[in-house]
Protein backbone atom coordinates (compact mmCIF):
# COMPACT_ATOMS: atom_id res chain seq x y z
CA UNK A 1 0.00 0.00 0.00
CA UNK A 2 1.15 3.46 -0.60
CA UNK A 3 1.43 5.92 1.93
CA UNK A 4 -1.15 8.86 2.28
CA UNK A 5 2.25 11.19 2.53
CA UNK A 6 3.40 9.78 -0.59
CA UNK A 7 1.13 12.06 -2.97
CA UNK A 8 3.50 13.06 -5.08
CA UNK A 9 6.14 10.24 -6.28
CA UNK A 10 9.59 12.22 -6.51
CA UNK A 11 11.52 10.69 -8.98
CA UNK A 12 14.58 11.40 -7.42
CA UNK A 13 14.87 10.87 -3.95
CA UNK A 14 17.08 13.71 -1.86
CA UNK A 15 16.91 16.29 -5.07
CA UNK A 16 14.75 19.34 -4.29
CA UNK A 17 11.87 20.04 -6.22
CA UNK A 18 9.26 22.79 -6.12
CA UNK A 19 7.01 22.97 -3.23
CA UNK A 20 3.16 23.07 -4.64
CA UNK A 21 0.60 24.11 -2.35
CA UNK A 22 -2.12 21.67 -1.42
CA UNK A 23 -5.27 23.88 -1.15
CA UNK A 24 -8.07 23.26 -2.62
CA UNK A 25 -8.57 22.90 -6.51
CA UNK A 26 -9.74 26.06 -7.84
CA UNK A 27 -12.97 25.78 -9.87
CA UNK A 28 -12.32 24.71 -13.53
CA UNK A 29 -12.68 27.61 -15.25
CA UNK A 30 -9.82 29.30 -14.10
CA UNK A 31 -7.48 26.28 -14.92
CA UNK A 32 -5.56 27.55 -18.27
CA UNK A 33 -4.83 24.51 -19.88
CA UNK A 34 -4.66 24.99 -23.90
CA UNK A 35 -7.34 22.77 -24.92
CA UNK A 36 -7.05 23.62 -28.31
CA UNK A 37 -3.37 23.28 -29.04
CA UNK A 38 -2.12 20.99 -31.62
CA UNK A 39 0.10 19.31 -30.22
CA UNK A 40 -1.33 18.73 -27.02
CA UNK A 41 0.96 20.28 -24.61
CA UNK A 42 2.71 17.29 -22.28
CA UNK A 43 2.01 17.25 -19.07
CA UNK A 44 4.37 16.12 -16.31
CA UNK A 45 3.12 15.23 -13.33
CA UNK A 46 6.58 15.27 -11.46
CA UNK A 47 9.39 16.68 -11.54
CA UNK A 48 11.23 16.23 -14.77
CA UNK A 49 14.45 14.56 -13.25
CA UNK A 50 14.71 10.98 -14.05
CA UNK A 51 18.08 8.89 -12.36
CA UNK A 52 19.06 5.20 -13.01
CA UNK A 53 21.42 3.19 -11.07
CA UNK A 54 22.82 4.16 -7.89
CA UNK A 55 26.14 6.13 -6.52
CA UNK A 56 25.58 5.22 -3.17
CA UNK A 57 25.35 7.30 0.02
CA UNK A 58 28.22 9.83 -1.36
CA UNK A 59 26.07 10.83 -4.61
CA UNK A 60 22.94 10.85 -2.45
CA UNK A 61 24.72 13.48 -0.45
CA UNK A 62 26.22 15.35 -3.41
CA UNK A 63 22.58 15.46 -5.16
CA UNK A 64 20.96 16.52 -1.79
CA UNK A 65 20.84 19.96 -2.57
CA UNK A 66 19.84 19.66 -6.27
CA UNK A 67 22.63 21.25 -8.20
CA UNK A 68 24.40 20.01 -10.86
CA UNK A 69 27.43 21.13 -12.89
CA UNK A 70 28.56 19.50 -16.19
CA UNK A 71 32.23 19.27 -16.38
CA UNK A 72 32.14 16.52 -20.06
CA UNK A 73 31.99 17.81 -23.53
CA UNK A 74 28.76 19.07 -24.91
CA UNK A 75 27.78 17.58 -28.29
CA UNK A 76 25.82 19.51 -31.25
CA UNK A 77 21.78 20.21 -30.15
CA UNK A 78 19.97 17.92 -32.15
CA UNK A 79 17.30 19.39 -34.77
CA UNK A 80 13.75 19.48 -34.18
CA UNK A 81 12.97 15.45 -33.66
CA UNK A 82 9.61 14.21 -34.52
CA UNK A 83 7.71 12.25 -31.03
CA UNK A 84 4.78 10.14 -30.98
CA UNK A 85 2.74 12.10 -27.93
CA UNK A 86 -1.07 11.24 -26.78
CA UNK A 87 -2.62 12.69 -29.59
CA UNK A 88 -0.63 11.84 -32.27
CA UNK A 89 2.75 12.72 -33.74
CA UNK A 90 4.69 15.97 -33.44
CA UNK A 91 7.95 17.55 -34.43
CA UNK A 92 9.08 19.16 -31.16
CA UNK A 93 12.43 21.62 -30.58
CA UNK A 94 15.28 21.08 -28.30
CA UNK A 95 17.06 22.14 -26.21
CA UNK A 96 21.02 21.94 -25.78
CA UNK A 97 22.74 20.02 -23.10
CA UNK A 98 24.00 23.11 -21.18
CA UNK A 99 20.67 24.74 -21.03
CA UNK A 100 19.18 21.11 -19.71
CA UNK A 101 22.01 21.51 -16.62
CA UNK A 102 20.67 24.98 -15.76
CA UNK A 103 17.74 24.05 -15.88
CA UNK A 104 17.88 20.92 -13.49
CA UNK A 105 19.65 23.45 -11.05
CA UNK A 106 16.77 25.67 -11.10
CA UNK A 107 14.75 24.50 -7.81
CA UNK A 108 18.13 23.59 -6.22
CA UNK A 109 19.92 25.09 -3.09
CA UNK A 110 22.99 26.56 -2.20
CA UNK A 111 25.93 24.12 -1.89
CA UNK A 112 28.68 22.14 -3.78
CA UNK A 113 27.27 20.36 -6.99
CA UNK A 114 26.98 17.06 -8.21
CA UNK A 115 29.45 16.72 -11.26
CA UNK A 116 28.50 15.58 -14.20
CA UNK A 117 31.20 13.96 -16.51
CA UNK A 118 29.93 12.68 -19.84
CA UNK A 119 26.77 13.08 -21.79
CA UNK A 120 24.68 11.54 -24.57
CA UNK A 121 21.55 12.33 -26.46
CA UNK A 122 18.73 9.34 -26.27
CA UNK A 123 15.42 8.92 -24.39
CA UNK A 124 13.88 8.97 -21.36
CA UNK A 125 10.58 7.93 -19.89
CA UNK A 126 8.94 10.59 -18.28
CA UNK A 127 5.37 10.02 -16.24
CA UNK A 128 2.81 12.47 -17.83
CA UNK A 129 -0.74 13.23 -16.99
CA UNK A 130 -1.81 10.82 -20.23
CA UNK A 131 0.75 7.98 -19.24
CA UNK A 132 4.34 6.99 -19.42
CA UNK A 133 5.82 8.93 -22.28
CA UNK A 134 9.41 8.21 -24.05
CA UNK A 135 11.12 11.27 -24.61
CA UNK A 136 14.25 12.72 -26.11
CA UNK A 137 16.20 13.31 -23.53
CA UNK A 138 19.83 14.66 -22.27
CA UNK A 139 21.44 11.89 -20.48
CA UNK A 140 23.90 12.63 -18.12
CA UNK A 141 26.69 10.31 -16.29
CA UNK A 142 27.20 11.51 -12.83
CA UNK A 143 31.06 11.15 -11.25
CA UNK A 144 29.58 8.18 -9.14
CA UNK A 145 28.23 6.89 -12.29
CA UNK A 146 24.82 7.32 -12.15
CA UNK A 147 22.90 8.25 -15.27
CA UNK A 148 20.52 11.55 -14.57
CA UNK A 149 17.68 12.11 -17.53
CA UNK A 150 16.47 15.39 -18.04
CA UNK A 151 13.89 15.80 -21.55
CA UNK A 152 15.87 17.43 -24.20
CA UNK A 153 12.34 18.90 -25.53
CA UNK A 154 12.31 22.81 -25.04
CA UNK A 155 9.90 23.62 -22.35
CA UNK A 156 7.38 25.51 -24.75
CA UNK A 157 6.26 21.85 -25.57
CA UNK A 158 4.50 21.18 -21.85
CA UNK A 159 2.45 22.95 -20.06
CA UNK A 160 3.86 24.82 -16.49
CA UNK A 161 7.07 22.81 -17.50
CA UNK A 162 8.67 21.54 -13.75
CA UNK A 163 5.14 22.77 -11.98
CA UNK A 164 2.80 20.43 -12.07
CA UNK A 165 2.02 18.13 -9.37
CA UNK A 166 0.90 14.62 -9.97
CA UNK A 167 -2.16 13.24 -7.86
CA UNK A 168 -2.01 9.90 -6.25
CA UNK A 169 -5.47 9.32 -7.31
CA UNK A 170 -5.29 7.13 -11.08
CA UNK A 171 -7.94 6.89 -13.47
CA UNK A 172 -8.93 4.56 -16.82
CA UNK A 173 -11.15 5.19 -19.30
CA UNK A 174 -12.04 3.37 -22.50
CA UNK A 175 -14.24 6.12 -24.00
CA UNK A 176 -13.29 9.28 -22.53
CA UNK A 177 -16.75 9.65 -20.65
CA UNK A 178 -16.82 6.64 -18.46
CA UNK A 179 -14.10 7.28 -15.76
CA UNK A 180 -12.76 4.50 -13.06
CA UNK A 181 -11.18 7.05 -10.60
CA UNK A 182 -8.77 4.76 -8.33
CA UNK A 183 -9.15 7.12 -4.59
CA UNK A 184 -8.44 6.66 -1.22
CA UNK A 185 -11.46 4.99 0.99
CA UNK A 186 -13.13 7.24 2.97
CA UNK A 187 -11.57 7.65 6.46
CA UNK A 188 -13.28 5.23 8.89
CA UNK A 189 -16.54 6.51 11.01
CA UNK A 190 -16.32 6.48 15.14
CA UNK A 191 -17.58 3.02 16.51
CA UNK A 192 -21.18 2.78 16.24
CA UNK A 193 -21.15 5.53 14.00
CA UNK A 194 -22.48 5.17 10.31
CA UNK A 195 -20.47 5.40 8.08
CA UNK A 196 -22.15 6.93 5.38
CA UNK A 197 -22.45 6.43 1.75
CA UNK A 198 -19.33 8.25 -0.71
CA UNK A 199 -19.54 8.88 -3.99
CA UNK A 200 -17.15 10.97 -6.90
CA UNK A 201 -18.38 13.97 -8.26
CA UNK A 202 -17.19 15.43 -11.02
CA UNK A 203 -17.21 19.22 -11.38
CA UNK A 204 -16.75 20.16 -15.35
CA UNK A 205 -15.21 22.94 -16.99
CA UNK A 206 -13.77 23.39 -20.42
CA UNK A 207 -10.50 23.00 -19.60
CA UNK A 208 -10.42 20.63 -17.00
CA UNK A 209 -12.80 18.66 -15.08
CA UNK A 210 -12.18 18.25 -11.08
CA UNK A 211 -12.90 14.99 -9.00
CA UNK A 212 -13.90 14.43 -5.60
CA UNK A 213 -15.23 12.33 -3.11
CA UNK A 214 -18.62 12.84 -1.66
CA UNK A 215 -20.65 11.50 1.15
CA UNK A 216 -24.01 11.51 2.49
CA UNK A 217 -25.30 10.39 5.83
CA UNK A 218 -21.93 9.69 7.58
CA UNK A 219 -21.22 9.84 11.13
CA UNK A 220 -18.15 11.37 13.00
CA UNK A 221 -15.09 10.58 12.23
CA UNK A 222 -12.63 8.84 14.76
CA UNK A 223 -9.41 9.36 12.43
CA UNK A 224 -7.99 8.72 9.54
CA UNK A 225 -5.90 6.02 7.31
CA UNK A 226 -2.51 5.79 8.14
CA UNK A 227 -1.88 4.09 4.57
CA UNK A 228 -3.60 4.64 0.91
CA UNK A 229 -6.46 1.87 0.41
CA UNK A 230 -7.44 1.83 -2.87
CA UNK A 231 -10.79 2.23 -3.90
CA UNK A 232 -12.46 2.62 -7.42
CA UNK A 233 -15.34 5.02 -7.92
CA UNK A 234 -16.96 5.32 -11.49
CA UNK A 235 -17.70 8.76 -12.82
CA UNK A 236 -19.46 9.38 -16.26
CA UNK A 237 -19.10 13.12 -17.52
CA UNK A 238 -21.05 14.68 -19.70
CA UNK A 239 -18.71 15.19 -22.22
CA UNK A 240 -15.70 13.50 -23.48
CA UNK A 241 -12.82 14.21 -21.33
CA UNK A 242 -10.51 15.21 -24.54
CA UNK A 243 -7.94 17.24 -23.89
CA UNK A 244 -9.01 18.58 -20.66
CA UNK A 245 -6.72 17.73 -17.68
CA UNK A 246 -8.39 15.72 -14.80
CA UNK A 247 -7.69 17.20 -11.64
CA UNK A 248 -8.28 15.98 -7.87
CA UNK A 249 -9.33 18.29 -4.89
CA UNK A 250 -5.85 18.98 -3.72
CA UNK A 251 -4.88 20.69 -7.64
CA UNK A 252 -2.92 17.56 -8.68
CA UNK A 253 -3.27 16.24 -11.81
CA UNK A 254 -5.03 12.77 -12.49
CA UNK A 255 -3.31 10.18 -14.54
CA UNK A 256 -5.74 9.13 -17.36
CA UNK A 257 -4.78 5.52 -19.47
CA UNK A 258 -7.25 3.34 -21.74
Amino acid sequence: MRLRLLAVAVLLAGCASPVVDGATAPPPSEIDFPVDAKPRPIVLTGWPLVQEGSGGEAEKIAASNGRFAFTGAAPTTPAPTPVELSDGPATLPLIGAADAVVAMSAAGRDGTPLELVAVEFGQARFATDRGALDLPAWRFRSAFGSTFSWPAVAPTAFWRFGEVTGSIDRATTTDGVTLDVEMDEPAPPCPGEDPGVTKAVAEEGPTSVVVRQETTGRGRLCGDNALYQPRTFQVVLEEPLGARVLVDEHNGIITVTR
